[in-house]
């Protein structure tokens, strides 16, 4: 063509012209594997307000059976990013000088956050109503379920257990994720479980299990889930990861504010219903959810920061060789996001 514009030079104007104005075509936007469990999280928040969106991300929720086989995914590269717990499989995996680290508390028990206490332990409704299970002490000789030896489940069984002068040898201590629990729970093949909401919500309204003791009472501040990158946002674009935790900051922040809100609910219930389906919508606005904190800054040092969690798991053995928390935590990308949000 002599006269005119060529397709090719009109694209390429087009490219540069986007580049100078700041927009960004949306088959540019930075695609994040982000791994985790099944439950509700201000990720998905973030998602429908559109703040990764803002910030030219994609995220895709990966959902996996157990935190403990999130990590070599992380490590190998499948997934950018993940939700997990800071049990004995990662301290193992961070001494074992796995390819990620942990960038911010996406999780924190305490009961006094507008979501509540998501996370405790369930017992059959037939063993209370008889008086055989009413305190700690009673739970000698029960079957007790957990997601996963040296997981944050697992340490709620010892912890509650060491409460009514118990170890775990003193009960039966079995492996099962979340949903199969409740399934146990009406089968009576168990008779305890260690469990989060929506399910614990769910075994209460059905009539086959009540609540025994909330996890905020036995270990008030534990950094219950945390989030880690792997090498890709972590080192090799750090930008793309404080993009990614300015969005996800973002969403945190509006969780906690709706909550406190008027009709705040029930907008979150809907957002979680969208991507983790209950039988009803309404059970959402009954259920306890979890919230990080303000900042997201993960607590290491605290009662029961990240150090405590660690000796705890070093002393049953579960953790061999301790991990230097100095290098596996990088606060850094949720305290830039919190201040870029201020």
């Amino acid at each position: 063509m002599k006269h005119g514009m060529g397709r090719r030079t009109f694209c390429g104007l087009a490219a540069a012209l986007a580049i100078l104005t700041g927009a960004v075509p949306a088959s540019a936007a930075d695609k994040i594997k982000y791994g985790m469990l099944r439950v509700p999280s201000a990720l998905f928040v973030a998602m429908e307000k559109g703040y990764f969106a803002a910030e030219g991300i994609e995220v895709s929720p990966i959902f996996f059976r157990s935190g403990a086989e999130l990590v070599p995914s992380l490590s190998t590269g499948q997934l950018d990013a993940a939700a997990t717990s800071p049990g004995a499989a990662l301290y193992n995996a961070m001494a074992q000088g796995v390819n990620a680290v942990i960038v911010a508390d996406y999780y924190v028990l305490d009961r006094d956050q507008p979501g509540g206490d998501p996370n405790g332990v369930i017992v059959r409704k037939d063993l209370v109503d008889s008086g055989k299970i009413k305190t700690a002490s009673d739970l000698k000789g029960t079957t007790i379920a957990i997601t996963a030896r040296g997981q944050v489940t697992d340490l709620f069984a010892g912890m509650l257990l060491g409460s009514g002068g118990l170890t775990a040898k003193d009960a039966r201590i079995v492996q099962m994720p979340y949903p199969d629990m409740l399934a146990a729970l009406q089968g009576k093949s168990i008779d305890v479980a260690v469990a989060v909401d929506p399910f614990m919500t769910i075994a209460e309204n059905e009539g086959f299990a009540v609540h025994f003791r909330g996890m905020a009472d036995v270990v008030p501040g534990l950094n219950l889930g945390v989030v880690m990158y792997g090498d890709r946002m972590g080192k090799k674009d750090r930008a793309l990861g404080m993009r990614f935790m300015k969005a996800f900051d973002k969403g945190n922040t509006y969780l906690r504010k709706r909550l406190r809100e008027p009709g705040g609910r029930a907008e979150i219930a809907e957002i979680y219903q969208k991507h983790l389906p209950l039988k009803t919508q309404a059970m959402y606005e009954k259920v306890s959810l979890g919230l990080g904190r303000e900042h997201l800054m993960v607590d290491v040092e605290g009662r029961y920061g990240l150090r405590w969690q660690l000796k705890w798991y070093t002393d049953l053995g579960l953790v061999p060789k301790q991990p230097d928390l100095k290098t596996g935590v990088d606060n850094s990308f949720a305290e830039a996001a919190a201040k870029a949000n201020q």
